[in-house]
C-alpha cells in the first residue's frame, strides 16, 4: 500500500508545489527588476541621450561607425527594457494578488498593512492592466487619437491610485509631501498634454495653448523641489540633513560625481546652445527653462539617495524599494515621450507604495 510521506510532517503536496513556484517567482522577479534597472540606465544613456547628439560627433568614418553601433545597441536595449518592464509589472501584480492585497476591505495602517487589503491598490492594478493593453493597441495602430486618450486617462488613474495607496500607508508629513509633489508633477504634465492635444483643438479654445508650457514648468518645479524632500525621506537625511551627508561619504562622492558630470557637460557644450535643452527634453522630458542650479541640486540629492540605498540593500525592503524605485522613476523622466518611460515610472511608484514586493530577496 502506498504511503503518503508528506502527511507525517503536515506538508500538503499541493502546498509544497505552490511554495516552490512562489520561490521561483520571487527569484525571477528579483532578476527581472535588476535587469530592468540596468537596461533602463543603459537605454537612457545610449538611446535617449547618445543618439540625440549625433550632429555634434565628428564626421570621420571611425566616429560615425562607433555612433551607429552604439545607437543600434541602444535600440535593442530599448526593446528589451520594454519587455522587462511589462514582465516586472505582471510579476508584481501576481505577487500582490497571491499575498491577498487586492480588495475593498482591510486595515490600512502601517502596522497592519502587511495583512490588509487596499481598494486603492486594486484600482491601480486595473488601471495598470489597462495601460498595458492600450500600449499594445497603440503600438499596433501606430497612432490613434482615441486610444491615446484612453491610455493617458488610464495613466492618470494609475498614478493617482498608487499615490493614494502610498498616502494611506505613510503617516509622516514629509512622506506625504513627497508623494504629493510627485503626483502633482505627473498629473500636471498629463493634463497639459490632454489640453494641448484635445481641448485646445476645439474651435474657439485655441488660446488655451498658451497654458501648456506654464503647466509643464509648474510640474517640473515640483519635481525639482522634491529632490531635496526625497533625500530627507529616503536618503538618511532625517532631522539632520547636513550630518547625514557627512556620515555617508560614498554616497556623497557618487552624488558629487554625477552632478559634476552633468554640470561639466553643460558648460562644455555651452557653445552649442541647443544641446542641453535637446538632451533635457528628449532624454527625460524636462523643458530646462528653470534656473540651471535647481536641476543640479535636484540631481545631486537624487543621486545621493540612490547611492545611499544601494549601499544599504541588505537592511530591508524600504531600502531596496527606494534604490530601484528611484532609478526607474528617474529614467522614466517627466514627460513620457516613449512608452517605456511611463512603464518605468509606474513600476518605480509601485515599488515605493508596496515595498513588500521585494520582501523575499
Amino acid at each position: 500500500m502506498a504511503v503518503n510521506l508528506n502527511r507525517s510532517n503536515g506538508i500538503n503536496p499541493a502546498q509544497e508545489v505552490a511554495g516552490q513556484a512562489a520561490q521561483t517567482g520571487t527569484k525571477l522577479g528579483k532578476w527581472v527588476l535588476v535587469a530592468l534597472a540596468i537596461s533602463a540606465v543603459t537605454e537612457l544613456l545610449l538611446w535617449r541621450t547618445f543618439s540625440r547628439i549625433g550632429i555634434f560627433i565628428p564626421k570621420k568614418e571611425t566616429f560615425q561607425t562607433v555612433y551607429a553601433v552604439l545607437t543600434q545597441i541602444g535600440v535593442i536595449v530599448l526593446n528589451f527594457a520594454v519587455v522587462l518592464a511589462v514582465s516586472s509589472l505582471v510579476i508584481s501584480m501576481l505577487k500582490l494578488r497571491e499575498a491577498g492585497r487586492f480588495g475593498s476591505r482591510g486595515q490600512i495602517t502601517v502596522k497592519s498593512r502587511a495583512k490588509g487589503r487596499s481598494w486603492q491598490l486594486t484600482v491601480a492594478a486595473v488601471a495598470i492592466m489597462l495601460v498595458l493593453g492600450f500600449t499594445f493597441i497603440q503600438m499596433a495602430l501606430v497612432q490613434n487619437a482615441a486610444v491615446s486618450l484612453a491610455l493617458r486617462l488610464a495613466q492618470l488613474v494609475a498614478f493617482i491610485a498608487l499615490a493614494a495607496d502610498y498616502w494611506q500607508a505613510n503617516r509622516p508629513g514629509l512622506n506625504r509631501l513627497f508623494i504629493g509633489l510627485m503626483l502633482a508633477a505627473y498629473v500636471v504634465q498629463i493634463l497639459a498634454k490632454l489640453l494641448l492635444d484635445y481641448v485646445a483643438r476645439i474651435p474657439g479654445l485655441e488660446g488655451l495653448n498658451s497654458f501648456y508650457l506654464p503647466m509643464l514648468m509648474l510640474g517640473e518645479g515640483a519635481i525639482l523641489v522634491n529632490g531635496f524632500i526625497l533625500y530627507l525621506v529616503y536618503g538618511g537625511g532625517g532631522k539632520r540633513p547636513i550630518q547625514g551627508l557627512a556620515r555617508n561619504w560614498p554616497a556623497f562622492i557618487g552624488a558629487v560625481a554625477t552632478a559634476g558630470t552633468f554640470l561639466g557637460l553643460t558648460y562644455l557644450t555651452i557653445a552649442e546652445s541647443d544641446i542641453v535643452p535637446i538632451l533635457g527634453l528628449y532624454a527625460l522630458g524636462y523643458t530646462m527653462q528653470l534656473p540651471l542650479a535647481l536641476y543640479v541640486v535636484a540631481l545631486f540629492f537624487l543621486a545621493y539617495t540612490v547611492f545611499y540605498n544601494l549601499g544599504h540593500l541588505r537592511q530591508g525592503v524600504v531600502q531596496r524599494a527606494s534604490a530601484f524605485g528611484m532609478i526607474l522613476i528617474f529614467t522614466g523622466g517627466y514627460l513620457f515621450n516613449i512608452s517605456n518611460q511611463y512603464l518605468f515610472a509606474l513600476i518605480g511608484l509601485l515599488l515605493l507604495a508596496r515595498p513588500e514586493i521585494l520582501e523575499d530577496w
